[in-house]
């Protein structure tokens, strides 16, 4: 018989409490079902034949292909060589009871890259297994890390079947490739201290796995560790906690029972101590082959209880023969019993403090888990050193020396255990504290716990300052990740004050803080401030030695963006140029570093109009990547930014509008609606939305933009007026003047007040403001702010970004025509084309309107007996200007009124108010708004 939603729903509830149980105890437990779940028998039957399977076998943790009696079996519904979305499957890898995961390449062949797509089977969309597969999908696209299988796409084909497209892992599970390789207690805790730093960085994100096991962590042919199914993991995101959801009321268990920790099993809360404890279950199997616990009988109930009464003994117990014991003896055994404790406050706080310890065991250092008698740190200094003990003074003298070093040794290693300690469990806290008074019974987001958390350090720690520098330095660094730059760069100066008073000659953490202080002060466009807080970030890792270091290509990069700022091209150039040869030394090119590096000089070489190096920067980058399958979700998808920009400053403006169309969400979901990066990406949408003729539209996207990036907390005013000024240019696009001019006035007013000397964002203000006037029909005070503008940018340097300068004097050259300036005006204009087409090519569009633009004005200034040739000449550029824009574009309409001016000027009044009508009509139809009288602005 077949099998309903609602009886799979109950079939995998119950697998999850039978997977487990010895198989003599399993007949009869499959005969005391009740009734109502007795004809389930058969599927359960089958589901458990393979037990060992069903934990260690398959990718991403699939069950055994459902061959069940009087079931379909969900593999049925794919093949290989179907298309799903944009991939083409080529053979399946594994097949469970919610989904089946294929094996799969892209159809368009955009790349060869092989990945695992993931496919809930149609007989599984139940409520239960439809959260679970959107949750994973929610968790994995948030986190980016080396040690973390990375989501790279997600969607739902034309036929409604959702996929979920992740990193192909060739691989085992970490028991599986530690037993194949045959590896030591040392190699084993090596492969720990991987899975240690990728959970660690999902805690950092406010994530908890809670199913962690060996089927969820593999490892690939180059020894890497990945770990996979964040299924059930729980997440704190920007839309409130959730502590308990359809998935962990209505699916039965949210975990595997024997990783599961004791709060799991008793329903209690959850936080990172539970990750913990399972990385103690998988850190004991690991290391001796079997689980911790020691059952007096072999059933789920026993299992139970053995986990809530931590029934565990010490690895070195039950390791297999006499070496591996040996080797597990002592520090070992502590770490795996302080991984395992029964209260949650006894265990590691964090997974980072677990990986401490056994980086501590591994170099012969002592443990923090571990009381510290002289003995214990005598033995560990001279297995540190190599020594032996033995007889004669000398050797005496010898060992009271090494006892005094480790004396001291080991109240350094106390103090920092201490430090990391109460960090991880303030991080812990921010998980899972969730204040009733403070809530007030509201859920509470993530930025809300952190903000509620991160502003009693100072009265917490107030007699620990190296633990506030830590903290402050630890929630700086995640509202840095948030995108709030106001509260990161006050924690950072907090943490950079503690760090200078405990370290006056500066430390590597001291490094790391001035860089991060500076990035933050660089997004907050607070130059002044950033560029000396990066010259001594480099200065300090230089002394820190050896050069380069972690830091020294970011930190060139944004000091490249800096000097762009400025105007100060050359160095901005060369700065960028260093930044990717001194990354590359660092890290080569096939590393996050490199990319992130790269991304940021591709934005940099944008904005000053070199095009063609941005491009085959972008081009580099799209290279490498699939073979950085750590590069963040984040940063690909920041990749795909450049490529629209380029996209839309080649004049590719249809292409550029589809590309953002599907970034901007993808910028919402990961980063949020306020952050700068979504926020400069929108208002690039609204400009291309404008170019494609849809200007009322782009007037309301960038609208919504301004609304969001207002209500930052706490206010961030530059960010504010930076996006009203975009709003500036898509009002006069719009027509509507009024509202542009009021709003250009307070703009430029702020800039002015801000900057005492010239910047990019002061003149693009002013620019704006002159552009706004002029749409207007103020022409004297337009052309005043114009020149004004131009005239500062020269100061910033004769080719602070040429493409704008040019996109300027063009508009000079329009505004300017009937004044006593128009033939150099006109002059200027045709340099301008000269440089649009040197840099985007004489078929790019902007390049085609100039050259028409100029060819009008040629011909309104040229002598009444040559003016029909140069009218010819007009009209011969203005063809192809026309044909590269939509139909909608209100230059049409514009290049009408400016064949009335020509006509006009030759005294052919009765043609020019024809013209003019029509003029009208078309511009009223494109943009809504009458045509200006002696229009001075075009689209």
């Amino acid at each position: 018989m077949k099998l309903s939603p609602t009886d799979w729903a109950t079939a995998l509830r119950l697998l999850d409490e039978a997977l487990d149980a010895a198989p003599a105890d399993l007949g009869a437990w499959l005969a005391a079902l009740p009734a109502e779940a007795q004809h389930l028998q058969p599927a359960l039957r089958q589901l458990l034949a393979d037990r060992r399977a069903i934990e260690t076998g398959g990718f991403l943790s699939t069950l055994p292909p459902l061959a069940l009696q009087g079931a379909e079996a969900p593999a049925s519904h794919w093949a290989p060589g179907q298309p799903i979305g944009p991939y083409t499957l080529l053979r399946q890898l594994g097949v469970g009871g919610m989904a089946a995961v294929w094996l799969a390449e892209r159809s368009d062949g955009a790349h060869r890259r092989e990945l695992a797509l993931k496919l809930p089977w149609p007989g599984a969309h139940t409520p239960v297994v439809a959260e679970r597969f959107v949750r994973e999908r929610q968790i994995l696209s948030s986190l980016g890390h080396p040690h973390i299988a990375s989501v790279l796409d997600a969607g739902a084909d034309p036929g409604g079947q959702p996929w979920l497209a992740m990193e192909f892992v060739d691989g085992l599970p970490i028991n599986q490739h530690a037993a194949q390789h045959a590896l030591g207690v040392p190699e084993r805790l090596r492969l720990m201290l991987q899975v240690l730093q990728a959970v660690q960085h999902a805690h950092a994100q406010l994530v908890i796995h809670r199913d962690l096991k060996p089927s969820n962590v593999l490892v690939d042919t180059q020894g890497q560790v990945k770990l996979l199914d964040f299924g059930v993991a729980k997440l704190l995101d920007d839309t409130g906690a959730a502590p308990d959801t359809q998935l962990t009321q209505q699916g039965g268990r949210a975990f595997t029972p024997q990783y599961a920790s004791p709060e799991q099993i008793a329903g209690r809360p959850l936080g990172t101590a539970t990750d913990v404890y399972s990385l103690g279950v998988l850190m004991h199997e690991l290391l001796t082959g079997q689980l911790p616990y020691q059952l007096k009988r072999a059933t789920p109930a026993a299992l139970e209880d053995a986990i809530l009464a931590a029934q565990t003994g010490p690895p070195s117990q039950v390791a297999a023969d006499r070496a591996t014991r040996r080797a597990l003896q002592g520090d070992v055994d502590t770490i795996v019993a302080k991984a395992l404790a029964l209260e949650p406050a006894d265990r590691y706080p964090s997974a980072e403090a677990l990986a401490q310890d056994i980086e501590r065991h591994l170099v012969a250092q002592p443990i923090l888990a571990r009381p510290a008698s002289l003995g214990y740190r005598l033995g560990r200094l001279l297995k540190r050193q190599g020594l032996a003990i033995a007889a004669g003074s000398a050797v005496a003298v010898a060992l009271i020396v090494g006892a005094g070093l480790a004396l001291w040794q080991a109240e350094r290693a106390r103090a920092e255990a201490q430090q990391s300690a109460a960090v991880q469990a303030f991080l812990a806290k921010v998980l899972s504290h969730n204040d009733p008074q403070q809530a007030q019974g509201r859920e509470l987001s993530a930025r809300q716990l952190l903000d509620l958390t991160a502003n009693r350090i100072d009265a917490d720690f107030a007699a620990q300052p190296a633990v506030r520098a830590q903290l402050h330095q630890v929630v700086g660094g995640i509202y840095l990740e948030m995108g709030a730059m106001s509260p990161a760069a006050r924690h950072l100066q907090q943490a950079l004050a503690e760090r200078e008073r405990l370290a006056p000659r500066g430390d590597a953490a001291t490094v790391e803080v001035l860089a991060r202080l500076g990035q933050a002060q660089m997004e907050l466009r607070q130059f002044d401030a950033a560029g000396p807080t990066l010259a001594r970030a480099l200065q300090a890792g230089d002394a820190q030695g050896p050069t380069p270091h972690r830091w020294t290509g970011q930190v060139l990069a944004w000091q490249a963006y800096i000097a762009s700022q400025r105007g100060q091209l050359e160095r901005s150039l060369a700065l960028g140029e260093q930044a990717l040869q001194q990354q590359r030394l660092f890290s080569g090119e096939a590393s996050t570093e490199y990319l992130t590096v790269a991304n940021n000089v591709a934005v940099n070489h944008i904005a000053r109009g070199r095009l063609a190096e941005a491009q085959a920067l972008v081009q580099r980058i799209e290279q490498l990547v699939p073979q950085v399958p750590g590069f963040p979700t984040t940063e690909r998808i920041g990749t795909r930014a450049q490529l629209a920009t380029l996209l839309f400053n080649r004049g590719e403006f249809a292409q550029a509008e589809r590309v953002l169309s599907e970034i901007v969400p993808l910028y919402d979901q990961h980063l949020g609606p306020q952050h700068d990066r979504t926020a400069i990406t929108r208002a690039l949408h609204a400009r291309a939305l404008a170019e494609l003729g849809r200007y009322r539209e782009a007037v309301d996207v960038q609208q919504r933009n301004v609304d969001q990036v207002s209500a930052r907390t706490p206010p961030e005013p530059e960010a504010r007026q930076l996006a009203r000024l975009q709003l500036v240019r898509l009002l006069t696009q719009a027509g509507l003047h009024a509202q542009a001019v009021a709003t250009a006035r307070e703009v430029s007013a702020f800039m002015d007040a801000k900057y005492a000397q010239p910047t990019r964002y002061r003149e693009a203000a002013r620019w704006y403001l002159a552009d706004a006037l002029l749409g207007a029909g103020q022409r004297d005070e337009g052309l005043r702010a114009l020149q004004a503008s131009m005239a500062n940018a020269q100061q910033m340097g004769p080719a602070n970004n040429p493409l704008e300068h040019a996109a300027k004097r063009l508009q000079w050259g329009v505004a300017a025509r009937g004044t006593a300036a128009a033939s150099a005006a006109a002059a200027d204009a045709a340099q301008a084309c000269d440089t649009l087409r040197g840099a985007l090519g004489p078929a790019n569009p902007r390049s085609l309107k100039c050259g028409a633009v100029v060819g009008w004005l040629t011909a309104l200034q040229a002598p009444a007996a040559q003016r029909g040739d140069a009218v010819a000449h007009w009209r011969t550029a203005l063809g192809p200007a026309l044909q590269a824009l939509p139909p909608q574009h209100a230059f049409r309409a514009e290049m009408l009124a400016a064949e009335a001016e020509l006509l006009r000027a030759s005294d052919q009044a009765t043609p020019a108010s024809a013209r003019l009508a029509e003029a009208r009509a078309l511009y009223l139809q494109a943009v809504g708004q009458p045509l200006p009288d002696g229009f001075l602005v075009l689209h």
